[in-house]
């Protein structure tokens, strides 16, 4: 049961983390960092790598064995342990990509003064980190640094979204989200069977005193499941909307429900072209069957106009 506990602090924990950065981006006004964020932040990337490591050995170790007979051997069992391992190394490549990857910084004044002879008095810049300021780009107050067509500070992997590494990020939800929905259906059978007594085929007196208060983890996971689920819908409502997480919070801050729904919805969901989606996720790959496995971005020399960008 104490693995059990672990796992759902660590949850926990993450969520807190998020929760606080939120509030913080939609109230900056009023959102000084305080010494519980402090705390948060040192720990953040902690729970998560320990949920990578431990979901893969709680698979092979407690559910593999009990869902098949012979786990390592038979058709179904190795089905099984691809699958699973299949998502889980796209998952964790994707999430230490988006972690380790810069998002993309702006040359500063100085570097273009020393290596271009660009005429940088055309140019604007950021008064804090004296960084260019291109359409898209936002200053980032945790890295203290302006970062291109910036999304937001991501605090499960304490590093800013941007240019360079959102379709890291965005691939790490969705596997991450596929991951779970294979994880809610290999643990859904041992729930029903042990801690609500549900006779099917499944359910062995023996299999369950085996498993013990693991078969609870089904609850832990639909969790979890639920939460990341919201966070691919929202980050692929961004993209199709054609907005960062920065710019449609401060957005709807302005915007009545009406408004919302006209420049919002219709305005931007339908009519607006979806350059964000193309510099983003689209141009990252050469060819679309690329985004299923793990790879490192192919950026082109090239990326479509700002004419569109907000």
């Amino acid at each position: 049961m104490a693995f059990v506990w672990i796992i759902i602090l660590s949850v926990g924990l993450i969520q807190g983390v998020f929760i606080i950065t939120s509030l913080q981006t939609l109230f900056p006004r009023g959102s000084k960092k305080t010494w519980l964020y402090r705390l948060l932040k040192a720990f953040q990337i902690t729970p998560v790598l320990f949920i990578f490591a431990s979901s893969i050995w709680f698979f092979f170790m407690v559910i593999l064995p009990i869902l098949v007979a012979k786990p390592f051997t038979s058709f179904e069992g190795i089905c099984y342990a691809l699958i699973a391992s299949y998502l889980w190394l796209n998952m964790v490549f994707n999430y230490l990509a988006a972690m380790i990857i810069s998002p993309g910084y702006p040359e500063t004044r100085q570097e273009l003064e020393e290596d271009t002879d660009i005429d940088t008095e055309s140019l604007k810049f950021c008064g804090k980190c004296s960084r260019v300021r291109d359409r898209g780009t936002h200053h980032c107050s945790s890295c203290d640094s302006c970062v291109m067509l910036m999304s937001h500070h991501c605090p499960f992997t304490n590093n800013c979204v941007g240019l360079n590494n959102f379709a890291y990020f965005y691939l790490f939800v969705l596997h991450c989200s596929l991951g779970l929905v294979f994880a809610a259906y290999c643990t859904y059978a041992p729930f029903m069977a042990c801690m609500l007594n549900y006779r099917s085929s499944f359910y062995n007196p023996k299999v369950c005193t085996e498993l013990g208060d693991y078969a609870v983890m089904f609850l832990v996971v639909i969790f979890v499941l639920l939460f990341i689920f919201v966070m691919l819908c929202f980050h692929t409502f961004l993209l199709v909307i054609d907005m960062s997480m920065i710019d449609f919070l401060k957005l709807c801050q302005k915007l009545s429900l009406r408004e919302f729904l006209k420049n919002i919805l219709i305005d931007r969901g339908l009519r607006k072209k979806k350059l964000l989606l193309r510099k983003l996720l689209l141009y990252r790959r050469e060819k679309w069957w690329k985004f299923f496995i793990p790879g490192f971005n192919e950026i082109p020399e090239l990326l479509p106009p700002d004419e569109f960008l907000v």
